[in-house]
């Protein structure tokens, strides 16, 4: 049988949007754990916020941080020598984004030429970010300890197609989750997942890849996996944005959506 990989968003996906709580995802998550199946997060959140996570969600892979600036892979986890890999501690890091500097100075300069009003987090006060984001005091280190792109708010969400116009020309990418806005030179989670793909094939030529999200933020991950599937946003909506006809809309919110994909998937499989 062939093995499977989950490439999976976290916040409002594996996460509950507001209490980031995985508890009604946790019985298919527990059964995948057991089996070895492995599960891969890839998030906007840092590497820092992200160690924390997989020690919570019992895995110990691969993951993924800042949208796809950074994938993490534990020492000896893959055969072989892995390009581009750079030995950190007990890791190896592959860093596709540019650096957090360059990100922004790149919202800078692109909200003054597109004349759009936008508030980055590196600007914003503490209890600011913690207003925003609803994190607790003792994560908020974690939170901002950003290596590769600059979360920041819109003032005029209307704006935002001529700020992502803008910010191609000149060789940024922005990309929106719920509400706040990231942009990056080279963060791509569709190409960190192209990668690890590739090497988890080094372990299980056969592997079957599946992909789930919630988001426009999460449209590349879900374009490189062989079955993608989109989960409900809090509201119980689906983001308009992921309009494409191949990515499965799950009838669940977060995390409980997460649970329904992952049964439906290895219930036909067989698992």
């Amino acid at each position: 049988m062939s093995k499977f990989v989950v490439f999976t968003d976290l916040d409002g996906t594996l996460l509950d949007h507001k209490s980031c709580s995985f508890r009604r995802a946790l019985p298919a998550l527990d059964v995948m754990v057991r089996r070895q199946i492995a599960v891969v997060p890839v998030s906007s959140k840092t590497a820092a916020e992200m160690r924390y996570w997989m020690k919570l969600l019992s895995l110990h892979g691969p993951f993924v941080s800042e949208d796809g600036g950074g994938i993490f892979i534990p020492e000896g986890y893959f055969p072989g020598s892995i390009p581009g890999a750079v030995k950190e501690n007990s890791e190896l890091r592959i860093s596709l984004g540019a650096g957090i500097m360059e990100a922004r100075e790149g919202l800078r300069k692109v909200s003054s030429e597109a004349g759009v009003a936008v508030t980055g987090f590196g600007d914003l006060k503490e209890d600011e970010v913690l207003e925003l984001t609803g994190l607790k005091a003792a994560e908020l280190e974690a939170s901002m300890a950003r290596e590769y792109d600059e979360p920041f708010l819109l003032v005029d969400n209307d704006s935002a197609a001529l700020l992502f116009e803008v910010a191609q020309k000149n060789g940024f990418s922005v990309v929106r989750g719920d509400g706040i806005f990231h942009i990056s030179r080279g963060c791509d989670k569709g190409r960190a997942v192209e990668i690890l793909t590739e090497l988890f094939r080094r372990l299980y030529p056969e592997a079957v890849t599946i992909g789930i999200g919630d988001c426009a933020n999460d449209i590349s991950l879900l374009h490189s996996v062989d079955h993608a599937y989109l989960v409900m946003r809090h509201d119980g909506t689906y983001d308009p944005e992921v309009s494409d006809e191949s990515v499965k809309k799950v009838g669940g919110i977060g995390p409980h959506g997460w649970r329904m994909a992952m049964e439906e998937v290895f219930n036909v499989v067989g698992y």
